[in-house]
């Protein structure tokens, strides 16, 4: 009885833990590390050349749209330049990019394609 008190006292921290941990930290490692936070897709088309952060990486902070048609700002970097003009599909949770890759117009929900331009 002693050990299952144990067991649903160290259960009931631990659930208060990551609640207050989703709802009060809001940076990319928390983000990545919960697992309450919805993956979502979040569409950009890039406009500017981003700002240089060192030799080999580039910083982006642009308006988004996601599968749901709701605008966000999103900032991520890449290990390279990125095409003016070019449409990006990211793979997000909240702040946290996971990965990025080039899509076109008409791959995006229709949704986001009246609202993209």
């Amino acid at each position: 009885m002693k050990a299952l008190k144990i067991a649903i006292g160290t259960l009931l921290a631990v659930a208060i833990i990551m609640c207050s941990f989703t709802f009060l930290v809001k940076n990319e490692l928390a983000d990545m590390l919960n697992p309450l936070i919805p993956k979502k897709d979040v569409f950009v088309k890039i406009e500017g050349s981003g700002e240089k952060v060192d030799a080999s990486t580039f910083e982006y902070t642009l308006q988004g749209i996601n599968e749901d048609g709701k605008e966000t700002t999103i900032t991520f970097t890449t290990s390279k330049q990125l095409r003016e003009e070019a449409y990006l599909k990211l793979a997000t949770k909240r702040t946290y990019v996971k990965s990025w890759e080039e899509v076109q117009l008409n791959e995006m929900p229709a949704v986001v394609q009246d609202k993209i331009n």
